[in-house]
This record gives structure tokens, C-alpha cells and sequence, in this order.
């Protein structure tokens, strides 16, 4: 689908839920893919993709997703613009023009809209979230979070993400990683935008945004499955939690995804002991209850 921005006819794709009761106002998924093409990202978070046990996690919750489409950089994978790049689209207009075309042609719940992305993608929505976060329920992201120097939201965000302590592109520990030299990258998009997703670490960045929060008290870790640990930030001026799940061993790619197996070679295998989606979902319930 497409809706003009900035001057420029810009692009996402759309999926509605089956069974989507009409008239019923649906939440709304905005998936912000790492690099283009959207229909990538698709298949990465596989929200509107059948999973393992054959299910779609949309049709199951009855939510509208949105997977717009990233045209700048140079080359075959295109990105964001968040670091005010000379010449490149306004993104952040883009995506107050993307949210006002959906709620205007869809039966959105403008108060259930939930900002999700992996890897660079998950850059942008940290960023977008904190700029615009009156139009957001809450932020998940994979292989990503990111805390944006000076970052002031008008009002205290949820945030929900995973990284894995393997990730060689986005590292868990903020250092600067190896594996974007496979992807061929210009030079510009890989000095710039790796660099700024991976200057702060995982636990960093979650306690900076349980600043933005409020959360008063040190995070409460506590296992999961083998593997996985939870980190809680608790006592938050938000209803829900702020929560960082870490998967120990854990490469660039987005848990339970049945999507990814193409790229293993390239990011690492896909972690399975937990769901991403499933834990998004029911943290996203429990923000907007």
C-alpha cells in the first residue's frame, strides 16, 4: 500500500487478521524492518506468518500490522534515517503520515499500538517511540533496544526486549560488531548506523529507558528456561514492567522465528527456547489492560 510523505509516495505492506470482527476497533503492529525489502522482516518476526505449530500469531490476536517499507542508503538493503543523513527521507514524518493513513482507512484502536522491530529496524522504533511515544501503547524489540542520547518522552513507555549474548552484529555488550562485514553494506549505512545501535549494551540501554520509566528499583532477574533469563525493573511510574530477556548464547535473530532458516549461515541459528512472539504479545496485553 502506499501513502505520500515528505513529498514521496512511500510504501508498506498491510495484513489484516482473519475473523477480524468488523466495526471492532483492532490493535495495531508496526513493524520496522531492519533493511528493506518489508516482506523480509515478514518472514523475521513471522507475526503474520505461521509459525512451528502452523499458527498465525495476528490471526490469533486479531491485530492489524503494518510493515513499512525503508528506501534510504545506498544498494540492495535500505534503511532508516535517524541520524539526520543530508538528502535522505524524513522517517520520522513518515511514519506520524503512516499512523494517520492506517487509523484513517482501518479500525484501529489508536490506544493499542505497539511499536516492534529487530535489529536496525529496533533502533528506529527506540528512537521513534521516545519521539512520538503519544502514539504508542508500548515498544518491543529484538536485537536492538536503543536509548537515545537526550531522549525526553512525553509520557513513560513499557518496553519489552531480547538480545542474545552470541550477537554478532548488534552485540549484547555495546562493542562494535564483526558480522556486518558479511552483509555488504555501504560504508556510510555500516560506519553510521551499526555504530549507533551498538555504542550502548543491552542492559544499558534497558536501564536507561527504566530511567525515562521511572522504575526506582534495580532489575530482579529471573530464569526463565535453561538459557533464558529475565531481567524485571519493577516499582515504575507505568503499569506494567520494564523487562529485558537475555538468551545466553544467543545470536543476531528473533526468537521462535520459523523464518530465518535461510539466513543461519549469516546470522546464526534461531533460538527456540522461547517464543518472541508470545512473550510480546502478553506483555503488550498486560500494557494496555
Amino acid at each position: 500500500m502506499t501513502v505520500r510523505s515528505g513529498g514521496h509516495d512511500r510504501t508498506y505492506i498491510r495484513y489484516v487478521p482473519q475473523g477480524l470482527a468488523t466495526g471492532e476497533p483492532a490493535p495495531l503492529v508496526v513493524d520496522f524492518p531492519a533493511y528493506s525489502p518489508a516482506s523480509l522482516e515478514e518472514s523475521f518476526s513471522g507475526f503474520t506468518k505461521p509459525d512451528q505449530a502452523g499458527k498465525v500469531k495476528a490471526d490469533e490476536v486479531g491485530a492489524v500490522v503494518v510493515t513499512p517499507e525503508p528506501v534510504n542508503g545506498a544498494g540492495a538493503l535500505l534503511t532508516w534515517n535517524f541520524v539526520g543523513t543530508p538528502g535522505w527521507t524524513d522517517d520520522q514524518l513518515f511514519v506520524t503520515d503512516l499512523l494517520d493513513h492506517v487509523e484513517a482507512t482501518a479500525c484501529i484502536d489508536p490506544d493499542r499500538v505497539l511499536a516492534m522491530g529487530f535489529a536496525i529496524g529496533a533502533v528506529f522504533a527506540s528512537i521513534t517511540a521516545c519521539e512520538q511515544t503519544e502514539r504508542f501503547a508500548a515498544l518491543a524489540t529484538v536485537s536492538g533496544l536503543y536509548s537515545p542520547a537526550g531522549c525526553q518522552p512525553t509520557e513513560a513507555l513499557p518496553v519489552l526486549s531480547f538480545h542474545g549474548t552470541g550477537d554478532r552484529f548488534i552485540p549484547f555488550d555495546g562493542s562494535v560488531g564483526s558480522g556486518a562485514a558479511g552483509l555488504g553494506l555501504s560504508p556510510e549505512t555500516t560506519s553510521g548506523l551499526i555504530f549507533m545501535a551498538s555504542r550502548e549494551g543491552a542492559r544499558a540501554s534497558s536501564a536507561a529507558w527504566a530511567d525515562h520509566g521511572g522504575c526506582r528499583t534495580q532489575p530482579e532477574v529471573e530464569p526463565v528456561v535453561d538459557g533464558v533469563t529475565r531481567e524485571v525493573w519493577s516499582d515504575c511510574e507505568v503499569a506494567s514492567t520494564l523487562e529485558l530477556y537475555v538468551i545466553e548464547g544467543g545470536e543476531h535473530t528473533w526468537p521462535g522465528s520459523n523464518g530465518m532458516a535461510a539466513f543461519e549461515g549469516l546470522l546464526g541459528p534461531v533460538s527456540n527456547d522461547i517464543v518472541a512472539n508470545d512473550v510480546i504479545w502478553d506483555f503488550f496485553e498486560r500494557a494496555t489492560s
